[in-house]
């Protein structure tokens, strides 16, 4: 980037001035962008979140306050009657009894939904596990014998397989020497004789395999002559005649 436009504060002297000899006073001339922009600090002022503003605030309280807000305006909740009810059952429990006696509490207690008919169903319940006990008895007879066939059903295949196995296993040795097979009866020709021919290939005998392999290659020549050359000859026979 060219610095041609920018003014020059210490020009090049000359004559007498020339060398290192002669001091110079550093100039005073400033540039306008070199000077100081911001000379004060600037404070926070009334409304604009500064440490006076914060003093003498309950954040916790103005925070749970919009949180009832907000509770009561999306769900209808009134936290009003719900202190006044939780009050209410304080000074109920803290409270002694007319009789002197210690003091009740009302909050109602966790109770079981198995809990409600739990004594009125004790006649009827003994007679509905005796017989559980015996449905599940049948369950589970039903269960081992199930198991039994499935075991049972098992050991037969395993023995079948056990047995196709031994049965291809000697098929394989009986038949698997070419000599035991022809003295065994029926030759290279029977049913089960071994055939010793070679088998030709797939492409044996198709058009473009081996094209060149009777070809005789003649050996190249160089000719010094453009009409005799072996290039003008075929060019001749190809085009001419």
């Amino acid at each position: 980037m060219t610095t041609a436009h920018r003014p020059t504060w210490a020009p090049a002297r000359g004559g007498e001035e020339q060398g290192g000899l002669r001091l110079f006073v550093a100039s005073r001339a400033r540039s306008s962008k070199d000077a100081p922009a911001h000379l004060n600090l600037k404070f926070r002022g009334k409304g604009q979140a500064g440490s006076g503003d914060l003093d003498g605030k309950d954040l916790r309280a103005e925070l749970e306050a919009k949180e009832r807000e907000h509770l009561r305006k999306t769900k209808g909740v009134d936290f009003g009657e719900e202190r006044k009810r939780d009050l209410a059952l304080l000074e109920a429990a803290t409270a002694p009894d007319e009789g002197g006696g210690a003091a009740r509490t009302l909050i109602p207690r966790a109770q079981d939904a198995d809990d409600a008919d739990a004594d009125g169903s004790d006649g009827s319940s003994s007679s509905d596990d005796d017989d559980d006990e015996d449905d599940e008895a049948e369950l589970m007879a039903e269960l081992e014998r199930i198991r039994g066939e499935r075991a049972a059903e098992a050991e037969r295949r395993a023995a079948e397989e056990e047995a196709r196995r031994e049965k291809e296993k000697e098929e394989a040795l009986r038949t698997g020497n070419p000599l035991l097979a022809i003295a065994g009866g029926g030759g290279a020709s029977g049913s089960g004789g071994v055939d010793f021919g070679v088998k030709r290939r797939w492409d044996e005998d198709v058009v473009f395999k081996n094209t060149t392999r009777g070809e005789v290659k003649a050996a190249r020549r160089f000719i010094n002559d453009t009409v005799r050359s072996d290039f003008h000859r075929r060019f001749l026979e190809r085009y001419i005649k």
